[in-house]
């Protein structure tokens, strides 16, 4: 006999606990498997996107990652002992700023949402191989004293790490090479004078250019003067020290010390580590009923704080659907998509952190960007799963495949604080959001009523609607807010019509994972769910289809 269970998750990281964590809040069965005895507590990762604070925000875990983390103001960079350089990190205008959180505060936040959502990880379990057959997956786990066990799978997902068991038993190649230069890591207190809150960078110059080296610093929650060092070793203490090992702290001050400001003073390790960069990416990310995410799936320098990030939204856009395809709501024509969407981003990833990490050891600086935010990665691309019936809009407003701006100023009947748009997306939801500002007889809020009813009858549980409409209408005599199919907010500040090029009877659908799938300038059942029924069955054969509910 086995077990079973619909998602079966190899690696208790970061990415695997987000993909468990969504899926177990969106009731489907699910499995987490760890190699490790326990959680271990290290600083891996350390910066968290804004990007990735929107889909914290989306699991209902923001507000503990935003206490368990330092905001990051700005960059510092010191040539030779003196101030070269100094960047501010962009916060006007962003949901966010830039996060430091260490990995393991990330794991503790992210293992308590699946716990919330009743998930556990199961340590001290390991996969050792899995077969495949047209309607399931058997995987072979062995716990810690040899002994074997199976588990039945509708899915696998490898969150497994640069050195997945799940890749490599695909034979999926994992295309891209190794940095020759070799990194040391150290989690200590500094004693300097410097402000908190910032990102530093020390560069040294040797003579003739031999022995130059550079040296990062960022701030970790826990101690007011903790900080992750990491810096490029010079040949030959690079030749003392074979990688993976864990260099003493009379070692970290002798290496460290001569490169950060005088009077600098090094406590408290807690600790360390000796390491290389690689640039890699798998060739496919899924294979049937597998799929690969996080650093399974691409690995790159950590310039930028990017590599964490980027497999946290694999995670997050892989997890609706299967969500939605375990419930039966989509077909799996839909999981195709997942490739299609995130490989082209972590490609991207891969090849601008390689240019970043260049540029830093050619230049020992690095400028702050809007990209590492995150919030312009979007899927316009992806015609399979996204369409758009408005042609004449401008190519610089919100489009299918972008992720919905941030919107404020909006007003809810009997609410007595304004709210932002992100407030009702998302939480496993396909959002249907229509736009209406003028209405004398009633009969746009009639037919948005009607293509409410429609959407709700394709998706079920997984829909949800919001109705904005101008000051005006929301104001008028005739007009009936409270309506309990969805909810209506009144753009009181413009601010939904202004980012939005938003015309009257105008409608968007919204995934789940906050990104625009449908958008049509006349809020029409009929165009509205054929589009449902080729984004989420692979039906491509027209707009006058409907979708059964399931």
């Amino acid at each position: 006999m086995f077990d079973t269970t619909d998602v079966l998750i190899a690696g208790a990281g970061p990415v695997g606990l987000m993909l468990a964590a969504e899926l177990r809040r969106d009731g489907v069965k699910v499995r987490v498997i760890d190699a490790h005895d326990e959680r271990v507590f290290f600083v891996k990762a350390l910066g968290v996107t804004a990007r990735t604070l929107e889909i914290f925000e989306d699991l209902g875990i923001v507000r503990e990652a935003i206490d368990a983390g330092v905001w990051l103001s700005g960059a510092d960079t010191f040539q030779d002992g003196a101030p070269a350089f100094s960047a501010e990190i962009q916060r006007e205008g962003l949901p966010y700023g830039a996060l430091a959180l260490a990995q393991f505060e990330t794991e503790r936040i992210l293992e308590a949402a699946l716990a919330r959502n009743g998930g556990h990880v199961e340590y001290g379990a390991t996969l050792a191989d899995f077969t495949v057959s047209a309607d399931f997956i058997d995987a072979r786990i062995q716990d810690a004293c040899g002994e074997s066990r199976t588990i039945r799978c509708r899915w696998l997902v490898g969150c497994d790490g640069a050195r997945s068991t799940v890749r490599r038993q695909l034979n999926v190649a994992y295309e891209g090479d190794q940095y020759p230069q070799t990194f040391m890591l150290a989690d200590v207190d500094v004693e300097w004078n410097l402000p908190r809150g910032r990102m530093y960078r020390f560069n040294v110059t040797g003579e003739g250019g031999a022995g130059s080296t550079t040296l990062a610093a960022l701030p970790v929650r826990g101690s007011a003067r903790r900080y992750r060092l990491s810096m490029v070793l010079l040949a030959d203490d690079a030749a003392r020290h074979t990688l993976n090992s864990t260099p003493d702290f009379a070692e970290i001050e002798r290496i460290m010390l001569p490169i950060l400001p005088k009077g600098t003073r090094l406590s408290s390790m807690r600790w360390s580590s000796v390491y290389r960069v690689s640039h890699r990416i798998a060739q496919h990310y899924s294979h049937g009923r597998v799929f690969l995410a996080g650093d399974a799936a691409h690995i790159h320098p950590p310039v930028g704080g990017q590599g964490m990030n980027t497999g946290l939204q694999d995670a997050h856009n892989l997890a609706w659907k299967l969500a939605l395809v375990a419930r039966g709501v989509a077909s799996e024509a839909l999981l195709d998509s997942y490739e299609t969407e995130r490989r082209p981003v972590g490609l991207d990833v891969v090849e601008a952190t390689s240019r970043a990490l260049n540029t830093v050891l050619a230049h020992g600086e690095i400028k702050p960007a809007m990209r590492e935010t995150q919030l312009l990665v979007g899927y316009r691309g992806s015609s399979a799963i996204v369409a758009d019936e408005c042609a004449d809009m401008a190519a610089e407003l919100p489009a299918p495949g972008d992720r919905v701006p941030e919107v404020g100023g909006l007003v809810q009947a009997f609410v007595g604080h304004a709210q932002r748009l992100q407030e009702h997306l998302g939480r496993g939801h396909h959002t249907l959001v229509g736009y209406i500002d003028d209405d004398a007889d009633g009969a746009r809020v009639a037919a948005f009523d009607a293509v409410v009813d429609a959407w709700r009858g394709a998706l079920g549980t997984a829909a949800s609607a919001v109705l904005i409409v101008s000051p005006k209408l929301a104001h008028a005599a005739s007009f009936e807010p409270a309506r309990e199919a969805y909810r209506t907010l009144s753009d009181d500040a413009g601010a939904f019509a202004d980012a939005f090029g938003a015309k009257n009877g105008m409608a968007w659908a919204v995934r789940p994972d906050g990104h625009i799938g449908f958008r049509s300038a006349l809020c029409a059942s009929d165009s509205l769910v054929a589009w449902l029924r080729s984004a989420l069955h692979g039906d491509h054969m027209g707009l006058n289809l409907s979708i059964d509910r399931p």
